[in-house]
């Protein structure tokens, strides 16, 4: 009797995680997205690059949702979002940018190295992600929802001069 116990609590403790895991991301979003791409882009300084992850979605968006942050690649970022012609475009511009070309102050005296930029450190998403997948996250009525694209089409690099 103990063993059968042991099992079935493991049983429904198993259930109810993974149905937690796949009620993370919404299935049916409020909004219809047309068209998700990543372009790599190079700037015209040594080390300036990243990556631009553009989602244009169908029609304009209901004033109760508020989208906040996008995932991808291991990092997350702030969304910006453009409207014009009925048509809304989120963007999320992740830099990659090397301290290649840049020269780092050491001194006894912290003040003069103030101007230096402090490393960056691994962001411990809330969920794991494969390669080209993304995550939107977005509020409805102070509540915060995420959903996640599956393949990001790859566009072709920018390169700015």
């Amino acid at each position: 009797m103990k063993n059968f116990t042991t099992i079935t609590l493991s049983i429904i403790t198993f259930t109810l995680f993974t149905q937690c895991a796949s009620s993370q991301f919404d299935k049916k979003p409020p909004f219809t997205v047309t068209k998700a791409m990543h372009q790599e882009w190079v700037g015209g300084r040594p080390g300036s690059k990243g990556v631009l992850v553009t989602i244009t979605l169908a029609d304009t968006i209901s004033n109760n949702i508020e989208f906040d942050s996008i995932y991808f690649n291991n990092k997350a970022i702030k969304l910006g979002i453009n409207t014009a012609d009925s048509v809304t475009v989120l963007t999320g511009n992740f830099s990659t940018k090397t301290n290649e070309g840049r020269n780092i102050i050491m001194h006894a005296d912290p003040k003069k190295e103030m101007g230096n930029t402090p490393p960056q450190t691994s962001l411990r998403l809330p969920f794991e992600l494969a390669e080209y997948e993304c995550v939107i996250s977005y509020y409805i009525k102070n509540k915060m929802h995420y959903f996640k694209l599956d393949k990001l089409a790859k566009g072709k690099p920018i390169f700015y001069q």
